[in-house]
């Protein structure tokens, strides 16, 4: 069958890299084609990510991986150290890829501070072929961690569990078991495992059993945050400012059942949620050691009386002036009496 195209109605048009359609348009994920062709669309250098979120109707993370993915393969040009989260840029000129690339290992020296420029190795998929021959495990490791993701990966993706695997040090079970905990946070992508491995590497956390410690750290910080958002009712995700709150206090050593009780304070004083106003309770309470429940007790018990001590202050010193000014103006001849 003949596919008849009729371009008489078309409006203004923009360019797309012929590499798109001939290299990438049967590998790469749907959404990473909507970011990209937006990208393209607008013609302009900077983009924010929350805008092209909207536009496509995407998460932020699913822009920033697209980003990263036509980044990657030279069909997008980055700038700036925090590129990646803050803007797309416009094509570069170029975007035909080197013939007979060498591996970016051979000439780069890996420091913890260079960490993000190791995201850019790439390798050849005659190197890809090559190394797997001569490493039985890393062989496996890639055919097995499509299984756990569920999906197949191409050549640029196997090159970043390759640098994952050779470059950063990490180990096969360990990149397997990092891939189970990105499904498990239904985020299956090779990007987003990279991402978490290269944090967990500049944070020291490198072998299996370091990396186990971490997930179930980040497990118990997720259920402590889970359970508080469940507390204070909110049907909304919460904000970045709003888990710092409470990341905060879980630091602070802070029980929900302390959390909650600073809440219902806030919200006898206040009739409505305000995660300032509780920070300033608990910061109260861990400036004075105040821990549990009883404690509260006591601090609220230690306050009222206060309180009533100081209104009881102030009626004496009334009282004494109003007796004083009485025995001022008190004139006895005219009560009658001798």
């Amino acid at each position: 069958m003949v596919l008849y195209f009729d371009c008489d109605k078309w409006g203004s048009v923009f360019s797309v890299p012929s590499s798109v359609a001939n290299e990438y348009l049967k590998l790469c994920d749907p959404s990473y084609l909507k970011v990209l062709i937006y990208a393209l669309a607008q013609n302009s250098h900077y983009l924010d990510q929350a805008e092209i979120a909207s536009a496509c109707g995407l998460s932020e993370d699913i822009v920033s991986d697209g980003y990263k993915y036509w980044c990657s393969n030279g069909i997008l040009k980055g700038e700036g150290e925090n590129s990646e989260q803050k803007v797309i840029a416009a094509p570069t000129a170029s975007v035909e890829k080197p013939v007979g690339q060498l591996s970016a290992v051979k000439a780069v020296d890996p420091t913890k501070s260079s960490v993000s420029n190791k995201l850019t190795i790439r390798y050849t998929n005659s190197e890809i072929l090559e190394k797997t021959k001569s490493d039985k495990q890393l062989a496996g490791l890639l055919n097995e961690i499509q299984s756990v993701l569920g999906k197949t990966i191409n050549s640029t993706e196997q090159g970043e569990i390759i640098a994952l695997y050779e470059y950063y040090g990490f180990d096969a079970p360990s990149i397997l078991l990092t891939a189970e905990y990105c499904c498990s946070l239904e985020k299956p992508r090779v990007s987003y495992l990279v991402t978490v491995m290269k944090s967990w590497y500049e944070n020291d956390i490198l072998s299996y059993k370091q990396i186990e410690q971490e997930m179930i750290r980040a497990a118990s910080v997720r259920k402590f945050e889970n359970r508080i958002v469940s507390m204070f009712g909110m049907s909304s995700k919460p904000s970045k400012a709003q888990l710092e709150y409470i990341r905060a206090w879980k630091d602070m050593g802070f029980t929900a059942e302390m959390i909650e009780i600073a809440y219902n304070k806030c919200m006898d004083n206040t009739s409505k949620l305000n995660f300032k106003y509780i920070n300033s309770i608990l910061t109260n309470w861990a400036a004075k050691s105040i821990s549990t429940p009883s404690q509260v007790d006591e601090e609220d018990s230690r306050y009222h009386s206060r309180k009533k001590r100081s209104a009881a202050k102030e009626r004496s010193s009334y009282d004494l002036e109003e007796f004083e000014r009485f025995a001022r103006d008190f004139d006895l001849s005219k009560t009658g009496r001798p």
